[in-house]
């Protein structure tokens, strides 16, 4: 076990939100959300995979919506409801062990990205640690992308809860599909915020089920850029480094858009080489980068990892923030192995935004 300090919790969130991918939740409040549990005194102790118990209650507690403003129907609703002023993770996390009737013993984040503060900040209020690993290796769109659901753990029972103090326990949800349709609709009467804790699995279990030292590796990551940054070294190539990963393209975004289509935020980045002779590279996005293009020629495409990265301070940029101007590097990191077999690509591969499962091992065997 480690207690980590704030400079490590910070390295490891912006480690975190590199491989989230543009998506994963929001930096900015992530930090924010560490920085004020420790100025309060308090801090997550994180353990290794291998220090869980096998008759240990883990669970994976996160927050689920849109970035994209509530209705003003579902605004009239809410008003005047009382705001609580526990999180929606704890608070779902709690309604968990209450529906079980026993205690988790320690929470397992659901992805990387921003979203990753919310395992540490229910950690902290639960008192139990956080462990080094999740079921993802990445930020994704749908809760159905998870090695949980690689290696056949049920999602359900589940809990979910929002700002105002409604809490809903799922005892069974069909599939993994049923259970995200459940939770956005949760979350869109809820003014596009609710928290959630699901994945209630044994020590035992989880061994088999997640990817193991993806925090340890996010703080690795996330340092590296930090001291690029202290050294006035443009951080990219030791992100890259400390990520086993590789530069893709550098360049200044021309266009930048997106929309909210049933919860998900779609859109494409077009970033212009600085060289006038090179091609444009075009990346897609559904909630995360899944897919660039440059010219007619696939450089990469899910379950391999995109990120954008701000030229100058290494930061990365989620993909409702890139905007006309930027300069930016772009970089790929290597897919989880669980991702790269034949259920991982089935779950989480191009079919999932439409294209042949071929063009990943395709583009796999010529790199």
């Amino acid at each position: 076990m480690r207690i980590l300090s704030l400079p490590e919790v910070e390295d490891l969130l912006y480690g975190a939100c590199i491989f989230g991918t543009g998506g994963g939740g929001s930096l900015t409040e992530g930090l924010q959300l560490v920085r004020r549990l420790y100025a309060e005194g308090r801090a997550v102790s994180m353990i290794s995979l291998d220090e869980v118990k096998d008759d240990w209650l883990v669970a994976s507690p996160y927050y689920v919506g849109s970035v994209a403003p509530p209705s003003a129907e579902v605004m009239q609703r809410l008003a005047g409801l009382p705001m609580l002023p526990d999180e929606v993770s704890t608070l779902a996390a709690r309604a968990l062990q209450d529906y079980l009737g026993k205690n988790i013993m320690a929470v397992v984040a659901t992805e990387l990205g921003g979203n990753t503060a919310c395992a540490i900040e229910t950690a902290i209020n639960l008192q139990v640690p956080l462990v080094d690993a999740d079921p993802a290796g990445r930020a994704v769109p749908d809760l159905a992308h998870t090695t949980f659901h690689i290696h056949d753990v049920s999602i359900s029972p589940f809990a979910l809860a929002n700002r105002f103090g409604d809490t809903m326990i799922v005892q069974h949800a069909v599939n993994h599909d049923r259970a995200e349709q459940i939770a956005r609709s949760f979350a869109g009467i809820s003014g596009n915020l609710a928290g959630v804790c699901d994945h209630p699995v044994s020590g035992e279990r989880l061994k088999t089920s997640v990817i193991k030292g993806t925090l340890s590796k996010s703080e690795q990551v996330g340092r590296a850029m930090r001291e690029a940054r202290e050294q006035g070294i443009i951080p990219a190539e030791a992100i890259v480094i400390a990520g086993d990963g590789k530069h893709l393209f550098h360049g200044i975004i021309r266009l930048a858009s997106w929309k909210d289509v049933g919860g998900f935020i779609e859109g494409e980045v077009v970033i212009e080489a600085k060289e006038k002779d090179e091609l444009p590279l075009t990346i897609w996005f559904r909630n995360e980068y899944m897919i660039a293009i440059k010219g007619e020629e696939l450089l990469s495409i899910i379950p391999e990892l995109i990120s954008v990265l701000d030229h100058q301070t290494g930061e990365p940029i989620l993909n409702p923030s890139c905007e006309a101007g930027m300069v930016v590097d772009v970089v790929t990191f290597p897919a989880p192995s669980a991702w790269e077999t034949e259920k991982g690509l089935s779950i989480f591969g191009p079919e999932y935004i439409g294209m042949e499962r071929q063009l990943y091992k395709t583009m796999k065997q010529g790199s």
